[in-house]
This record gives structure tokens, C-alpha cells and sequence, in this order.
């Protein structure tokens, strides 16, 4: 089944891997029977639209499916039964004539509630033009009545029309019209709940939200699954991946971070008490250039996620100091009376070093089939 998802106009690179990503969380790729597994959906752009456009054409195998992965979705503002498109108002009302009757009919009878909603890409629509365009609508039949709070059925008018150039919006060779019966929407409370600018515990490195949950998306989050974070920080994804229900696990560098942030009532594992979140099942103080795991352990993890240190807000650190590692001093053991207060001496991390780490990582200690991100 064909459709309309219509994006936000932000991470424009990362909008459709989201949504195949959920794709394959809710089963979409599964094949029929007799079928061969599919490994990507099949996209199309309406016509003469830029790859940038937030309207694109999925094909989903059913409604149910498009539902769970527009509500669970970060980038995604709707997805859409489209009921017909068309460059003018005349080629609209064509497009929804010939749209099939039995596949119209369920929502417009009497028993049934029904909300009209106008929107638009790159331009702002008066209240006045919202009427009239809603009022030209007149041909299709609806009999229910009209709910604005909460009607059993929404159906968007949507256009993007030209707007002007050096804007920084994809380019509109023409107007276009998309009419059609809203399946499912995001939820627009996520980020705001869980916006850094409220949250107990942070740092100068702190995961946005957004990203945060747009990662754990990628991953898979979901119950019964076991998420790691190398680079845990101050928890921002180990939060999103808990939020879906995932167990979760992380490390650091940094003692501490993870064993005293700013107190007892301002560490990561705050973080988890202020949204009701279940705690992580571990955080270890680790040098991802010295894992701590034992010989024979792999294959642990369903899917690692981590924001590296790139040397732009903090560099990169691994175990040793400069002495150490250029030989001027030997190993060294720690007194038991000093084991707790004591602070490892660190040397820089490359960004290459912490890659190659990172993909051995990777290899050795995700399920089959797991997800690095």
C-alpha cells in the first residue's frame, strides 16, 4: 500500500533511514509467504519534487504498520492515505472523483466524526484562505458531523507552492495540492518532556534529544533488547533507548562521571529517576581502548550506540598518561587505601584509534543481525 509520509524540514539525511529503520522494528521487510525478504522499502517523490521535499511516497504493507511508525517516529509529521494530488484546484477534485469509492465511503457516513485540516510547506496560510479552501472541498460527501476536538477521522489539505528564492528550502517548480486521510502522526510531547534545558543532570557534550531519540530509533530500541553505550557521558541515549523499553548499559572514561556527577541527586542515575525510567543494569568506569570484557564473552549486546569523542567539544582519552606510554615511567599498582579516591592518569584518543576500537567493538560483541549506531 502506497503513502503519503509527509517529513519535517530538519535532519534531512537521516529521514527516511529512520523510517527504515522502524520499518524493520514492526515487521515491514518481513516477506510474504512465497516471497523473498525485502532489505529497504520502495520510495517515490511526487512529481517534479526535490529529493529535500518533505513529501515522499512509501509503500507500506499495511495501515497498522504506518501507524506504529509515524507515533513512534522522530522526523516523521504525518503519514497519510492520499485520497488524490494535483497542480490546481480542478486537478484535485479530479484526483479524489477517481479515488474509489469503497475505499472513501467508511469515513464519510453519518455515524462517523470528521475534521478538516489545512496546512502548507514554505508559506503561511491566512485563516481566511483555511475557510475557503476548506469550503472548495464541497464535492466530496461528507455526511458525519464536523468535530474540531476530537473527531473519529482527520483529513489534511496540504500544498507547497513557490515561495521565493534563497530561502534555504528545497526548490518548487510548481504547486502542488495533497489531500488525504490522516493513519498516524507523531507524538509531538516526546522532545519537549524530555528537552536537556530541564533535565537533572548534564554536561558540555550532552546529547540533544532529538538525536538522542533519533538514534535510539536506528537501533532498534524496543523491550527485551540490551543497548551499550561506550561513551555513556551523562546518559542521553541510554535515557531514549530506556524510554522504548530497552534494557540499557554504558561506560566512561571518566570516574567521575559515572560514579559521582554533581552528588547524589545530580548523576546519571537521576536522570533515569526524574523520567521513571528503568535504571541501567550497569555503568562501568571503561577505556574503550582497554575493554574490561573477558576472554570468552562476546555477543552480548543487541545494539551499540554512542556519540564518539570527536576533539570538538572534548577530546578523546584512553588509559595511560604520556609517561606511561612513552615508557618514562612503568606500570603501577594502587594502594587498597587509595583505590577509591584515586583518578586514572589518561593520554589523547585519536578519532581514527577510536573508530578501529569502536568497529572491533562492534564485531566481537553484537548479537547477529544487531545494530551499530
Amino acid at each position: 500500500m502506497w503513502f503519503l509520509c509527509v517529513f519535517l524540514h530538519r535532519l534531512l539525511d537521516y529521514r527516511r533511514p529512520e523510517v527504515e529503520s522502524l520499518a524493520e522494528l514492526f515487521g515491514a521487510l518481513e516477506p510474504a509467504e512465497g516471497e523473498i525478504r525485502r532489505h529497504s522499502l520502495q520510495w517515490k517523490l511526487p512529481e517534479n519534487h526535490h529529493l529535500d521535499s518533505p513529501f515522499h511516497f512509501v509503500d507500506l504493507p499495511s495501515e497498522k504498520v504506518a501507524r506504529n511508525i509515524a507515533k513512534r517516529s522522530i522526523l516523521v509529521k504525518g503519514i497519510y492515505e492520499l485520497w488524490g494530488e494535483g497542480t490546481t484546484n480542478e486537478e484535485l477534485e479530479m484526483a479524489i472523483r477517481r479515488f474509489p469509492e469503497e475505499r472513501k465511503l467508511p469515513f464519510l457516513g453519518p455515524e462517523s466524526s470528521f475534521r478538516i485540516i489545512v496546512d502548507s510547506f514554505g508559506r503561511v496560510i491566512s485563516f481566511q484562505e483555511q475557510n475557503e479552501r476548506i469550503s472548495g472541498l464541497s464535492y466530496i460527501r461528507f455526511k458525519g458531523r464536523v468535530d474540531l476536538r476530537n473527531p473519529d477521522h482527520k483529513f489534511w489539505l496540504m500544498e507547497v507552492d513557490k515561495y521565493g528564492d534563497n530561502n534555504g528550502l528545497p526548490p518548487i517548480v510548481e504547486r502542488r495540492l495533497f489531500f488525504g486521510r490522516e493513519v498516524g502522526t507523531a507524538d509531538r510531547k516526546l522532545l519537549p518532556t524530555y528537552q536537556l534545558k530541564s533535565r537533572k543532570y548534564i554536561g558540555p557534550t550532552a546529547m540533544d534529544a532529538e538525536i538522542a531519540f533519533l538514534m535510539a530509533n536506528q537501533g532498534l530500541a524496543q523491550p527485551g533488547k540490551l543497548i551499550y553505550d561506550p561513551f555513556v557521558g551523562t546518559g542521553s541515549i541510554l535515557v531514549a533507548a530506556a524510554h522504548f523499553g530497552a534494557m540499557t548499559m554504558g561506560a566512561d572514561i571518566d570516574i567521575k562521571v559515572v560514579r559521582d556527577g554533581r552528588g547524589p541527586d545530580c548523576n546519571i542515575w537521576s536522570n533515569f529517576e526524574q523520567y521513571a525510567l528503568p535504571q541501567p543494569l550497569s555503568l562501568l568506569r571503561s577505556d574503550n581502548n582497554l575493554p574490561p570484557w573477558r576472554a570468552g564473552l562476546k555477543e552480548v549486546f543487541d545494539a551499540i550506540i554512542c556519540d564518539p569523542p570527536y576533539g570538538v567539544r572534548a577530546g578523546g582519552r584512553k588509559s595511560g598518561g604520556r609517561k606511561l606510554l612513552k615508557g618514562i615511567v612503568g606500570p603501577y599498582t594502587i594502594p587498597d587505601d587509595k583505590r577509591l579516591s584515586h583518578i586514572p592518569s589518561t593520554a589523547p584518543y585519536s578519532l581514527t584509534e577510536c573508530i578501529n576500537d569502536l568497529l572491533e567493538l562492534a564485531a566481537r560483541m553484537l548479537v547477529v543481525g544487531g545494530s551499530f549506531v
